[in-house]
């Protein structure tokens, strides 16, 4: 059992950083690209409006890009413990989460106004 628990954690170590250069991936293509199809919530359906929300969308994903490759580069340098590496990424990844539900809010509340 404590090889499988070793083997998960080393995934979720290199999820990390396949997750933090999807966000910056969405980030550059939306600041860059100016690829409004990246405007979307978490899922990848497109907010409303994009055009008004790229930024604060490119902003959120650019924080939890950076968020997390900071983690995982912390991990490899500092050498943070596992409870301290796995609560920093859930809270990046909750706060990601959560940050684009408030947009997608907005954006539904502005288009009935």
């Amino acid at each position: 059992m404590e090889v499988g628990f070793v083997w998960l954690a080393r995934l979720m170590f290199v999820g990390i950083f396949f997750l933090g250069i999807g966000m910056l991936y969405r980030a550059w293509s939306i600041g860059v690209r100016r690829d409004l199809r990246y405007v979307a919530d978490w899922r990848g359906r497109p907010v409303r409006d994009g055009a008004r929300w790229a930024g604060v969308v490119m902003a959120i994903n650019s924080a939890g890009g950076i968020g997390l490759l900071a983690v995982g580069v912390a991990v490899v340098t500092l050498g943070l413990q596992f409870a301290l590496w796995t609560g920093l990424t859930a809270f990046i990844i909750w706060t990601y989460y959560f940050a684009l539900r408030v947009v997608v809010h907005r954006a539904h509340v502005d288009a009935r106004v």
